[in-house]
């Protein structure tokens, strides 16, 4: 069971006393809203906003237009408790948070002798000379407080604008991450804004649909449950969602945690992880606690298989030694397939993976072996897969009809085969975390 916990916006919004807080957040730059970039800032900014309590109700992408930033700052400053926003704090001339907010309150910029100061000795620092443009940063609303960022040169803003508390950082995820944590989180808190935590706890499965597993809950899922449980479903994981509010982190873990253990009872094996873990980083760290080595052969996956488990990190790659992408042709002469498994199967079929799956374990030396086969192009077998584990004292196989796109069958097929060999593992003797 993973201890990394997690902190989500909710739906619903948090309650302080009779007053319901809520939360927009407004991610400025064209780059977003023409797609050659994507909004990171705004789901992280939600998460941290649900730790302090505080529900995110809107959240809006724009450009760098000025009536849209007029219209976007005037309505979520009045119908918001907190808002906040990233970019727009920059030096060139389509960076105009500074100005929009000004003029909405109604108040001149102000030249902050300090910023600039700072601003001045960042340049220095880099050996550089800095632009006379520059000193439009060192300028914010008058009557707000300049938020330091210690990261960069934009200094961001905190002041009040209807009924809103309104915080302005800046765009790089570097910099506003560290300037929300020490100067937004501890003025909320002054601010009376902080009614408590919400926290999200994420249990992944695998092996059923999402419908399948929802019946298997109950009422668990039921709107108006508290803890309130979702479900999702993403490339063939089913993932639910817990979501706690307390007075604290330690009181809205307490509420979480008899939900998590049914659905753990009631899920058993499906259930693979937690929070951040992968399939693919569940099936290292298996292969780290029972010491066995694994090699693939991949066909119908095309190097994905290889690829998440590659991806994880570089401590489980001592039992990850590497494997083989094939095609058909090739894997008949590097797996050895027999002469009944190609005339029967063409190399397709459970025979055939499970060939390829002991000739990869033999071939590098490793106590497993894992393969994929499978079906692609068109018609009514595109998308058959078999995937087989060749161990010492057999094989397990397993195979899957996947009806979806071809990029889909191939890491839906990866998945399968990792679930196996994680299933597997959960079963060897003297393991301790059976069915993780």
């Amino acid at each position: 069971m993973a201890d990394c916990w997690l902190v989500f916006s909710a739906q619903m919004p948090i309650k302080e006393g009779n007053r319901t807080m809520r939360a927009e957040i407004l991610s400025i730059g064209s780059e977003m809203t023409s797609g050659q970039n994507f909004d990171t800032n705004g789901p992280w900014l939600s998460r941290a906003l649900a730790g302090l309590g505080i529900a995110t109700a809107f959240r809006t992408t724009l450009g760098d237009d000025p009536e849209d930033n007029r219209q976007a700052f005037r309505l979520a400053s009045e119908r918001a408790d907190v808002v906040v926003s990233t970019g727009g704090l920059g030096p060139t001339r389509d960076d105009l948070t500074r100005e929009i907010l000004a003029e909405l309150a109604g108040v001149p910029l102000d030249f902050h002798a300090e910023s600039w100061g700072k601003i001045l000795e960042i340049f220095s620092a880099r050996n550089r000379p800095c632009p006379e443009r520059n000193r439009v940063q060192a300028m914010a609303p008058r009557g707000a407080d300049m938020l330091e960022n210690p990261r960069g040169t934009a200094p961001g803003v905190w002041m009040r604008l209807n009924r809103a508390h309104v915080a302005c950082l800046p765009g790089p995820p570097r910099e506003m991450h560290g300037m929300f944590d020490e100067q937004v989180a501890p003025r909320l808190r002054a601010a009376g804004l902080v009614p408590g935590v919400r926290l999200e706890r994420r249990i992944h499965t695998f092996g059923l649909g999402e419908s399948a597993v929802e019946d298997r809950l109950g009422n668990l899922t039921d709107r108006g449950n508290d803890p309130e449980v979702g479900i999702t479903a993403s490339d063939a994981t089913i993932t639910l969602r817990i979501f706690a509010s307390g007075s604290d982190e330690a009181s809205a873990r307490d509420r979480i945690a008899p939900i998590e253990a049914r659905i753990r009872d009631t899920l058993a094996s499906l259930v693979f992880g937690a929070d951040e873990e992968t399939l693919a980083g569940v099936v290292l760290r298996d292969l780290d606690r029972c010491r066995m080595r694994l090699a693939v052969a991949e066909g119908v996956t095309g190097g994905g298989l290889s690829q998440v488990l590659a991806a994880e990190s570089w401590q489980g790659m001592r039992w990850f030694v590497g494997g083989v992408v094939l095609r058909t042709t090739d894997a008949e002469s590097w797996g050895g397939l027999s002469e009944v498994t190609r005339r029967a199967h063409g190399g397709h079929g459970e025979q055939a993976a499970r060939e390829l799956a002991e000739a990869a374990r033999l071939r590098l030396g490793t106590e497993l072996g894992l393969a994929t086969v499978g079906q692609d192009g068109d018609g009514p077998s595109a998308g058959q897969v078999w995937v087989a584990l060749s161990h010492p004292g057999g094989f397990v196989t397993r195979s899957q009809h996947w009806f979806c796109a071809p990029v889909e069958v191939c890491s839906r097929t990866a998945k399968l085969a990792l679930d196996t060999a994680r299933l597997f593992l959960a079963d060897q003797p003297g393991f301790g975390g059976k069915h993780s």
